[in-house]
C-alpha cells in the first residue's frame, strides 16, 4: 500500500483527466507518466464503472428542471443526430452488442461510456447486461490505449 502512497499526485491528476478528458488521455496520462500499471488499470475500470449506473440514473429519471438532464439530454440529441452524419457511428451501431462495446472502447472523439451509455439506454439493455458490455468495452479501451502508447514509445526510440 505504500507504494500507492507514493504516487497520490499522479493519482490525482488521473482522477480529474479521466473525469473531465476521459479515458483515452487519463490513461495516455499515466503511461507517459510511467505509473504502474497495477495502479492505473483497475482505477480506469472503477472510474469508468462508476459512471455508468450515474448515467442510466440520470437517463431513467429525466426532468427538464434539473441541469445535468438537460445536459445530458442534448448529448443523447447530439449523439442520435451524429448516427446519421457518421457512416462509421452507424456501421458500428448496426453490429448490436458487439457494436456497443467498440462505442464504449474506441478512443477517437464521440465515442466512449457516456456514448454507450446512452445507446445502452436507447437499445433497452438491462442493468447487467449493459454494464457488462459497457465495461467489456472498457477493458479492450484501455488495451487500445496501452498499445498505441507503446507505439509512440517505440517510434521515439527510433530517434
Amino acid at each position: 500500500m505504500e507504494w500507492i502512497a507514493g504516487y497520490w499526485k499522479l493519482v490525482l491528476a488521473f482522477t480529474l483527466i479521466h473525469f473531465t478528458l476521459g479515458r483515452s488521455f487519463s490513461v495516455l496520462f499515466a503511461i507517459f507518466n510511467r505509473m504502474p500499471v497495477l495502479l492505473y488499470f483497475p482505477l480506469a475500470l472503477a472510474y469508468d464503472y462508476v459512471q455508468i449506473p450515474v448515467y442510466g440514473f440520470i437517463l431513467e429519471h429525466s426532468s427538464k428542471s434539473f441541469f445535468p438532464v438537460r445536459w445530458l439530454k442534448r448529448k443523447t440529441d447530439y449523439v442520435l443526430a451524429r448516427l446519421d452524419e457518421r457512416p462509421m457511428l452507424k456501421k458500428v451501431m448496426s453490429l448490436g452488442n458487439m457494436g456497443l462495446i467498440l462505442l464504449s472502447a474506441l478512443p477517437i472523439r464521440g465515442f466512449g461510456i457516456l456514448s454507450a451509455s446512452i445507446v445502452s439506454f436507447f437499445f433497452k439493455k438491462g442493468r447487467v447486461e449493459g454494464t457488462l458490455l459497457l465495461m467489456t468495452g472498457s477493458f479492450i479501451g484501455i488495451f487500445i490505449i496501452m498499445g498505441i502508447a507503446n507505439g509512440i514509445f517505440k517510434i521515439l526510440a527510433l530517434f
